[in-house]
């Protein structure tokens, strides 16, 4: 509806112009020595809004182009923060189902992602545990202590 509106408003525009063009007689001169130019009113205005629009465009361009690092950022940014909660779920879910090697690995990637870091430290030290494997278990929870002091002393 909205571009049905912009059309139709176009369409009225050039109308308007092509009746004001019709019965102005008025014209613009540009003097620039030794060079001068004469131009209809209409067609000057045209050229300005033509110059107007260009510019716009240019402008926007620019702008959209200056911002590009910023939004490449933020980009990386949101990937980075989804492939975390999907190793994070997949961590939890290998855990359930009782896959505790899987569940390692994904809780270690989340961990390594820096996504929801204690969460992911808790769960491959209870996927160590249910592997008897003691050692890697208290590395785990080592990691986790150090985690939650490390705020502390901001």
């Amino acid at each position: 509806m909205r571009v049905l509106i912009w059309i139709l408003l176009i369409f009225a525009l050039a109308v308007g112009f092509t009746l004001a063009g019709k019965f102005d007689p008025g014209y613009a001169i540009l003097v620039y020595p030794p060079y001068r130019i004469e131009l209809s009113l209409v067609l000057l205005i045209i050229l300005l809004l033509l110059i107007i629009v260009l510019g716009n465009w240019l402008v926007r361009v620019a702008a959209a182009t200056l911002s590009l690092p910023k939004r490449a950022r933020a980009f990386r940014q949101r990937q980075r923060q989804l492939q975390g909660n999907g190793a994070l779920m997949s961590a939890l879910t290998d855990y359930l189902e009782h896959r505790y090697k899987p569940a390692e690995a994904a809780a270690l990637r989340a961990h390594a992602l820096n996504n929801s870091p204690y969460l992911a430290i808790l769960i491959a030290a209870a996927a160590a545990e249910a592997q008897n494997a003691h050692d890697r278990r208290d590395e785990y929870l080592v990691l986790a202590a150090r985690q939650t002091a490390a705020p502390e002393q901001k």
